[in-house]
């Protein structure tokens, strides 16, 4: 079987988990900064544009369409904000709402099929610093990482905002913190079967993957030495980062399999498709879909 030339093989048992001979289709590359994909159900997919402060909708196949304006900043005093100002990581609970990362507002937000409302919006009576990845376990919990990347500098604001960025559990009305290990967190994800948080960040000098028990919150260990923006798990335990040299494959003990690379580098990724086995790619300008990626 022909194997796409993106793909570079560290271990030949990837050909046990992804179609080799796949296709990269490119979606759009009208975008300014794109992060945060979700698939939703009905057959299209989710995501955020930053800069412009907007959640997009697109079907493969069709053009894109603005689904929420002001998705992460609603109002007007941006002076102690970068220019990311809008949604970040984007996820649905457990009844079908969209959880949304805000930026601007510092803060995770639930759009409910008719308008954006406030969900967690603070800590210790102070706004997020810029919830930037999140995700939903299947008892309800909620995990979201919490980064400066929204604000100017991308520098903490102690004086306003959180004192720390960190990882949040958000349990039973409560809100935990689960981990302040990075400076930068970025991406979280859940093994397949809800057991393991995994955590990571972009930046070179935080170089490490992180597992913690998504029930008692405890640290496992450190996965490896590998850095992510969005992280995502397949079917089979296996690990996708987004990185500059493209995705990152792992096998669940963080074991380098392969890596896909990319003409611009991806920012997050999620699965979609009827089967789940579609692998859609934001990736700053650039919108791609890796169709049945996953065998």
């Amino acid at each position: 079987m022909a194997i796409n030339s993106a793909l570079h093989i560290y271990d030949e048992g990837i050909e046990q988990i992804l179609q080799t001979n796949f296709e990269i289709r490119v979606l759009d590359s009208s975008c300014s900064f794109s992060e945060g994909p979700v698939w939703n159900k009905e057959g299209f997919y989710l995501f955020s544009d930053i800069p412009r402060n907007v959640i997009c909708k697109i079907i493969p196949g069709e053009t894109k369409q603005i689904f929420i304006q002001q998705s992460g900043c609603t109002h007007n005093d941006t002076t102690i904000l970068a220019d990311q100002i809008g949604s970040n990581g984007l996820t649905y609970d457990n009844d079908g709402h969209l959880l949304i990362c805000q930026h601007g507002n510092g803060a995770v937000a639930k759009w409910d099929g008719e308008a954006v409302k406030p969900f967690i919006s603070k800590h210790n009576n102070r706004r997020f610093n810029s919830p930037n990845d999140i995700v939903v376990h299947h008892d309800g919990t909620v995990f979201f990482s919490d980064s400066p990347y929204g604000l100017k500098d991308q520098k903490l604001v102690p004086e306003k905002f959180q004192l720390l960025a960190g990882i949040y559990c958000w349990r039973n009305e409560k809100l935990i913190l689960v981990c302040e290990q990075y400076q930068y967190p970025n991406g979280v994800c859940l093994s397949p079967d809800h057991k393991i948080l995994y955590c990571c960040s972009n930046k070179p000098t935080e170089k490490f993957i992180l597992a913690y028990d998504a029930g008692s919150l405890e640290l496992i260990g450190k996965l490896c030495e590998e850095n992510s923006d969005g992280i995502k798990c397949d079917a089979k335990a296996n690990l996708f980062l987004c990185a500059r040299e493209g995705i990152v494959i792992l096998d669940a003990k963080g074991k380098r399999l392969g890596v896909i690379s990319l003409k611009t580098i991806p920012t997050n990724c999620c699965w979609g498709g009827e089967e789940g086995k579609d692998l859609f790619i934001t990736a700053r300008e650039n919108i791609y879909l890796i169709r049945n990626l996953q065998r």
